[in-house]
């Protein structure tokens, strides 16, 4: 192959690799820094951190995604499926924070009754939500025999508050623990990241004690969600995915046990317009804020 085929063939994919993680850094840094976000508030408490707060993030991104301390090594780089975010735009699925759980039950059973009717025998894509976390097995047992297109994991860890991380699979069961492994070795870079606010923040002032505690308690979170996410198979995490299928086939799944609810969207809606509020299986009055960055 020459040169000029290898540009031709090659430029216009690291092109599109390369804007996707534009995208998808631009959309961390304004959720880990923007208005009203952890960091954003410590940053504006303390100005003199801000200079590091960037260094550390952009350090703790390069760590997770490149390799180094906590990183993959080189020649899995490329092998290691990247965890992307859901783009913020098109057809809501699930409930939003601070929606009631019930009324939402209701409304997407309601749905689901009424697919058949609006798809005239189209295929759209649902969010099915379990009623409890399961491992990467048990989701695989389950929806083997369906197109599952993302799966969305959590490790329940009381009231730490661990992040939802959305895992394309492209209906490959085994990019799951994958993805899972290139998630704590996200958590694991956020939790140095924490660490090092943690020890630059002081507690000469109310606000930045309580910061600093904050700061601690998502140190925590992250560094045991590194460690659980680095043993997938074991790992009781999954609760909830995006399947592509029939009126038929969706209202199969709504009954399959561990299923708690199938919420479908318009068949015409495509999967890059959705964007997904998995609902967790501790939720049942209102939806909070939670994850990372949730107040």
């Amino acid at each position: 192959m020459s040169i000029r085929e290898w540009d031709e063939r090659w430029l216009p994919r690291a092109a599109g690799v390369a804007q996707r993680w534009a995208g998808g850094l631009r959309g961390r840094l304004f959720a880990w820094t923007g208005p009203g976000s952890l960091i954003g508030d410590g940053m504006r408490a303390e100005p003199a951190l801000a200079g590091s707060t960037v260094a550390v993030l952009i350090a703790a991104l390069v760590l997770a995604i490149a390799g180094g301390p906590g990183g993959p090594p080189d020649e899995q780089v490329t092998q290691t499926p990247v965890v992307t975010p859901v783009p913020a735009v098109g057809t809501t699925l699930g409930p939003p924070p601070g929606a009631s759980v019930a009324s939402y039950l209701v409304k997407a059973a309601a749905d689901l009754r009424h697919f058949d009717d609006v798809a005239h025998g189209r295929d759209g894509y649902a969010v099915v939500d379990l009623s409890r976390y399961v491992t990467p097995a048990a989701v695989e047992a389950t929806f083997g025999h369906e197109s599952v297109v993302r799966a969305y994991v959590r490790v329940p860890a009381g009231s730490l508050p661990t992040q939802v991380h959305a895992i394309p699979l492209q209906d490959n069961f085994g990019m799951l623990g994958d993805g899972m492994l290139a998630s704590g070795r996200l958590a694991s870079a956020t939790a140095k990241t924490f660490h090092v606010l943690v020890t630059q923040l002081s507690d000469s002032t109310p606000n930045a004690k309580k910061l600093r505690a904050r700061y601690a308690l998502q140190e925590r979170a992250s560094a045991y969600e590194g460690t659980r996410l680095a043993r997938p198979a074991a790992c009781a995490c999954v609760f909830a995915v995006v399947v592509h299928g029939g009126a038929a086939q969706l209202a199969e799944l709504a009954r399959a046990p561990g299923v708690r609810v199938v919420d479908p969207a318009p068949p015409t809606t495509s999967l890059d317009a959705l964007t997904v509020f998995p609902l967790e299986p501790e939720v049942t009055t209102v939806v909070p804020k939670s994850g990372l960055f949730g107040a």
